[in-house]
């Protein structure tokens, strides 16, 4: 074997369990990405469809907010877990710009353990959530949809955020095996 061959790209991914980790965290946060995109174009399409239909025949899609509503939480919670790994979110560097580099790297595990926290506690919550809509068979006004169907795709993008959430707290724990 070549020198070449043995530091090969695909070895050191192979070798690194928490590089396959990633890889496979960025390949299911981008299903769940274009999920959420797709969901958005199905979105725009009910609102078209609905504004036609008020416009030309005096007759809206019944439950077309509703629709919108549901949409928009699928659409939403897709995007989270790509938005997170990408390091997508806000932040707010003014104060933190000077900043020594050990400092700097200590308030990124903080930041990524709140929000492993948070993003399990939502999870958790969720899932007690949908509990209850199936329970109490709760259902949209005007549409009748039981609510827990459409949390499902939420709740599945909320587990996948956790799951974001943990290994960006593994990668900067171990900034030695950290993906670029």
């Amino acid at each position: 074997m070549s020198d070449s061959e043995s530091s090969s790209p695909l070895k050191t991914i192979e070798s690194d369990p928490l590089k396959r980790v990633g890889l496979r965290l960025h390949k299911y946060s981008t299903y769940a990405a274009f999920f959420g995109g797709f969901t958005l174009v199905l979105l725009v399409a009910v609102n078209a469809a609905s504004i036609v239909g008020r416009t030309l025949f005096a007759s809206p899609l019944v439950g077309d907010f509703e629709l919108v509503e549901l949409g928009c939480a699928i659409a939403i919670s897709s995007f989270l877990p790509l938005c997170l790994l990408k390091k997508g979110n806000v932040t707010v560097d003014f104060f933190s710009a000077r900043f020594p580099h050990k400092l700097l790297h200590s308030l990124e595990i903080f930041t990524n353990l709140v929000f492993v926290v948070v993003s399990a506690t939502f999870s958790m919550r969720m899932t007690l959530g949908i509990q209850d809509f199936y329970k109490y068979g709760e259902e949209t006004m005007l549409l009748q949809i039981p609510v827990w169907i459409p949390f499902i795709p939420v709740l599945l993008s909320f587990y996948l955020l956790t799951a974001c959430a943990i290994f960006g707290l593994a990668s900067h724990c171990f900034p030695a095996r950290r993906i670029s």
